[in-house]
């Protein structure tokens, strides 16, 4: 039985109690299906999320060779058994996401989302995506109607982006994911906005069957509200941090997650700035 400490562990992680069954293993993550939710067992690194268990530095760095899929693992009292592995959270960190910060005036966001744009152009020459390949327009389109806050033309459009794209995490998901973080994050306690935000949640909610069980996990958090560390510090980059270097470094560190992962959901955040930073006098951030 080989023993392994978990370092962190989201917040909305059962610490006492679950049983599950390995869907998919690759190097870095295990996923864990709990019956209509997902678990994210990842080694030291990943980022964390709300639904992510992060190993210790002495864990292996690959998981394929710990974990297979249809592998049974239980959670009882703060222990988690599998075939020939045990994983102790007894003394694992509860990640949360961080408060809050003070917002930037509106020209150093306007900066901040430029230095975003230029770090995007750089990193699409090396790495393109579905969304360079015809989403263009869509995209504008999307924009267009949440500025207008014209929910009928955003949803209509909104449903093309799911399920769109290949591999576990569809590009058009991972855009929907930044789209949701962008604008909740510039709600700013406008009713119009806040009803406009409830009703795409709940359409972004709805269309989990559209697309792979992973990507279905992410957009349903995304819908509640809910986003890894990696996105919530790109985004605190544009409307909060102060500091040029950190920025840059959140917005790059975003764009390493995945082939192209990383650089989807952050178009996906650039479009809710581009929104809701142009958006009609009675809109406008207070």
């Amino acid at each position: 039985m080989r023993t392994w400490a978990v370092a962190r562990v989201g917040y909305r992680v059962p610490r006492e109690r679950f049983d599950g069954v390995v869907h998919g293993v690759f190097a870095r993550a295990c996923y864990i299906d709990c019956g209509g939710s997902l678990l994210t067992l990842a080694t030291a690194g990943v980022s964390d999320g709300p639904t992510t268990l992060v190993l210790g530095a002495d864990a292996p760095a690959d998981l394929r060779y710990v974990f297979n899929p249809g592998d049974a693992l239980r959670c009882r009292e703060g222990c988690v058994r599998g075939p020939d592995v045990r994983l102790e959270l007894a003394h694992a960190r509860t990640w949360r996401a961080p408060p809050r910060r003070t917002s930037l005036s509106g020209s150093e966001t306007a900066a901040r989302v430029a230095l975003a744009r230029a770090r995007l152009a750089d990193g699409r020459r090396a790495r393109s995506s579905v969304l360079d390949r015809g989403g263009s327009a869509v995209i504008a389109d999307v924009e267009n109607a949440c500025s207008r806050l014209d929910i009928a033309s955003a949803l209509a459009r909104i449903e093309r982006f799911v399920g769109w794209g290949e591999g576990l995490t569809p590009a058009g998901d991972d855009y929907l994911v930044g789209l949701c973080a962008a604008l909740q994050s510039l709600v700013h306690g406008n009713a119009a906005r806040t009803t406009f935000l409830r009703r795409m949640r709940g359409f972004v909610a709805s269309q989990s069957l559209r697309t792979t069980p992973i990507s279905a996990h992410w957009l349903t958090l995304a819908s509640r509200g809910h986003f890894n560390a990696d996105l919530l510090r790109a985004l605190d980059a544009l409307r909060a941090e102060r500091d040029v270097r950190n920025a840059r470094d959140a917005i790059d560190a975003l764009m390493a997650v995945g082939a192209t992962s990383g650089a989807d959901a952050l178009t996906g955040i650039l479009s809710g700035f581009e929104a809701w930073m142009k958006a009609p006098s009675h809109q406008l951030m207070q």
